[in-house]
């Protein structure tokens, strides 16, 4: 990232290689010749093939915006409007130049960063799952112990719901303290708002919860005469 004044931006953004300038200086020789004023004033020739600040007829380099402010009393959208009526203007309130901002380079890494995230929810929810379900195959004996011994379901059912949640918890807790740990590493600054960190716990939540599900079904579905094999 860069930071210039603005003449030096300017410098920047209209700067032209020398062919280009050789290009345009002998293009405006040979426009001067096709016209009447070469053949009267021949000594504009040697004007036209110098440099562009010594032409009188040319204005200085090119604005590419202009910060208005509109002053108390006065209508901001109405000044705009009168000033989007000039056909080569676009006028653009502060509004409109964050949700421009947003909408561009910002948005197209935003959707990347949520596609991202997407995949690592969906790949979590399957790990998870595929755990609760092994450690509920381990326990499939004490399970039908359990039920032999007159347990309800839904005491099972909690178990292994809260089994998902301490597990759940536990990888919420270590995640946070390493980021806390590697994000000041990072090459670019990571910045995590309470309101991300709310809306992650709500997710490992929902992830807790329905990866457990696979193991609930499998427990439900235990018979208690597995005990005796």
């Amino acid at each position: 990232m860069a930071f210039l004044t603005r003449t030096d931006a300017q410098s920047v953004q209209f700067d032209l290689s020398g062919e280009a300038i050789r290009n345009e200086r002998t293009a405006r020789v040979h426009r001067l010749q096709a016209i009447d004023l070469g053949s009267i004033s021949p000594q504009m020739a040697e004007r036209a093939a110098g440099s562009s600040a010594g032409i009188p007829a040319l204005g200085a380099s090119m604005v590419s915006a202009i910060l208005v402010n509109v002053i108390p009393g006065y209508d901001p959208m109405t000044v705009a409007a009168k000033i989007s009526a000039w056909p080569d203007v676009s006028v653009y309130s502060h509004d409109s130049q964050r949700q421009l901002l947003l909408r561009g380079m910002v948005d197209k890494a935003r959707r990347q960063l949520g596609l991202f995230r997407v995949l690592l929810i969906i790949v979590s929810a399957v790990i998870m799952a595929l755990i609760l379900y092994t450690l509920t195959l381990d326990k499939i004996h004490d399970i039908a112990m359990l039920k032999l011994m007159g347990a309800r379901n839904r005491v099972i059912l909690g178990l292994i719901l809260q089994q998902a949640l301490l597990l759940g918890g536990l990888g919420f807790g270590i995640a946070y303290f390493i980021g806390q740990w590697l994000f000041p590493h990072f090459p670019r600054r990571v910045v995590i708002m309470p309101d991300d960190l709310v809306q992650l716990a709500v997710i490992v939540l929902a992830i807790s919860v329905l990866s457990s599900l696979l193991g609930i079904g499998k427990a439900l579905r235990i018979d208690p005469g597995e005990v005796l094999s």
